[in-house]
């Protein structure tokens, strides 16, 4: 011991150079390395999110959970899958084993998926996302100061945008009590005395306001193709199209500017407000995010029309009265598969 000792006193030089050369990797570590407030997890785990649709919990269970189920029960090293069905959405939760490259167990998933997606029905978005930290919002925005239509649609379509170009910002969210929409009030009386029904009703709007390729032509070598672009825009617009027998959208329902059916309420200091979830992307750094966020949100001040602000929240007021989306409706059961009733957590 002592003739190490006298070995580390005769070479205290070389010994004070690797101190210093460690300290300086620290201090350079410690100014670099990613900051999160959770640690960089792999969970074994794959989550499914279904929803969109106006069916019943049952009808839900065996159109839609079912099918996905028996279609990623074959994707290699699965070795379990749970899933919660409520009225319009399910959660479908796929298990691995530990040593599974999730990755590769991700695009398995994604190609089972879209396999049977032909065979759902039509209104239903799917969401195949692997279960990691970075899925949790690490910050949140409120957008108050307006009515909630309004806030919504700056949030969405100004804001978000921007958002989303900041560095190591992985997805932002925007939730709001009011989405504006177009609605058609079909007359049931008119529909039946002219033998229509209202899915009649419905596929006329929906041929009607498309984008679809209606032919082409070949000119100086080239091939052209011919596009008829019908998107409605306003309620008039969705008010003139013809439905069958020479009669329109107009005389068969009333059309107006309205919203989505209300599920939810969101509200900040307890006015009505747009709220922005911002979750990083896999090894992004928080602090720089949340710094850049913030100098974004001071230059766009300006830009907001009067009376509108844009400030960070811890939290968010939001009841609901139907469930708004399955991603925080939904939580993994006992059970393999089962029904449940419409519920709001």
């Amino acid at each position: 011991m002592r003739s190490l000792f006298d070995l580390l006193a005769a070479q205290r030089r070389f010994v004070y150079l690797v101190v210093a050369l460690l300290s300086a990797g620290g201090i350079y570590a410690a100014l670099n390395l990613p900051s999160a407030i959770y640690p960089e997890l792999a969970f074994p785990r794959v989550i499914v999110v279904a929803q969109g649709s106006s069916l019943g919990a049952r009808q839900m269970l065996f159109t839609v959970t079912r099918p996905i189920e028996e279609a990623v029960s074959i994707v290699p090293g699965l070795t379990r899958v749970r899933s919660r069905t409520i009225r319009g959405g399910s959660e479908i939760s796929i298990t691995f084993t530990d040593n599974t490259d999730m990755t590769y167990a991700l695009q398995q998933v994604q190609a089972r998926v879209n396999q049977v997606r032909t065979s759902l029905p039509g209104e239903i978005e799917i969401e195949v996302e692997r279960m990691t930290p970075s899925l949790f919002p690490i910050l949140s925005y409120n957008l108050e100061g307006g009515d909630p239509a309004t806030l919504y649609d700056i949030a969405r379509y100004q804001l978000k945008p921007l958002i989303s170009r900041v560095p190591g910002v992985g997805r932002v969210d925007v939730q709001g009590s009011d989405v504006r929409e177009i609605e058609v009030i079909a007359d049931p009386a008119r529909l039946a005395a002219q033998r229509l029904t209202y899915d009649d009703l419905a596929n006329a709007i929906k041929e009607a306001t498309g984008v679809n390729a209606v032919g082409r032509m070949p000119q100086d070598y080239k091939q052209y193709l011919i596009v008829a672009a019908q998107e409605a825009s306003s309620p008039e617009s969705i008010a003139a199209i013809v439905v069958a027998h020479g009669l329109r959208v107009r005389d068969l329902a009333t059309v107006t500017l309205g919203t989505e059916d209300h599920v939810r309420i969101i509200a900040g200091d307890g006015k009505p407000a747009a709220l922005l979830n911002i979750t990083r992307q896999p090894g992004g750094n928080t602090l720089a995010i949340v710094d850049s966020v913030a100098s974004l949100a001071a230059s766009v001040a300006e830009t907001l029309p009067p009376g509108v602000k844009l400030k960070p929240s811890s939290s968010c007021s939001c009841s609901c009265t139907t469930p708004a989306s399955p991603r925080s409706a939904l939580r993994p059961s006992r059970s393999r598969s089962r029904s449940a009733s419409s519920r709001c957590t």
